[in-house]
């Protein structure tokens, strides 16, 4: 296994644990490690907001609604950065509701769309080179890449679209 691959089920308590321990190492700002693990609790939600594929409580709804409305915009790391992390935001939201779409058209969109629905993945590799530069960036890309993303392959994927 190389690092960076996850053996643990996808959003269990031991793969978030997993996370955290990597965004640590990968950004070494416990700031930024608050700002990505926020920014991903309020796609996940809205993710699931939209598909409707998860009961969500009022509860939860309420408590990232918080974070998103005051949490985040206080936070050190986001402050600092918001000018170059807010395109990134931008275009990552474009690129999922387009996602969204593709997904209900033809297979090559469909494969189109399994790519573009995680590029709000590059929020942390941005993070990773406004804080450690590119040759960090360059060195932790696909390792991020691999932990985010292999718990769904192309195959599966595609079988839950139909």
């Amino acid at each position: 296994m190389q690092e960076g691959d996850c053996h643990f089920k996808y959003e269990s308590e031991e793969w978030n644990l997993q996370k955290e321990e990597l965004l640590y190492k990968w950004l070494g700002d416990e700031h930024a490690v608050i700002f990505i693990l926020t920014i991903g609790q309020i796609t996940e939600t809205w993710d699931d907001l939209i598909d409707k594929d998860k009961q969500i409580s009022d509860d939860h709804i309420n408590e990232v609604f918080m974070h998103m409305l005051t949490s985040l915009p206080l936070n050190p790391f986001f402050d600092r950065y918001k000018l170059q992390l807010i395109p990134v935001l931008i275009v990552g939201i474009n690129a999922w509701m387009d996602a969204n779409k593709l997904e209900k058209k033809s297979k090559n969109d469909k494969v189109f769309a399994y790519v573009l629905r995680d590029y709000i993945l590059e929020i942390t590799n941005m993070a990773v080179y406004l804080l450690k530069g590119r040759e960090a960036m360059k060195e932790y890309s696909l390792e991020i890449r691999s932990f985010f993303t292999k718990h769904e392959p192309l195959d599966m994927y595609l079988e839950k679209l139909k």
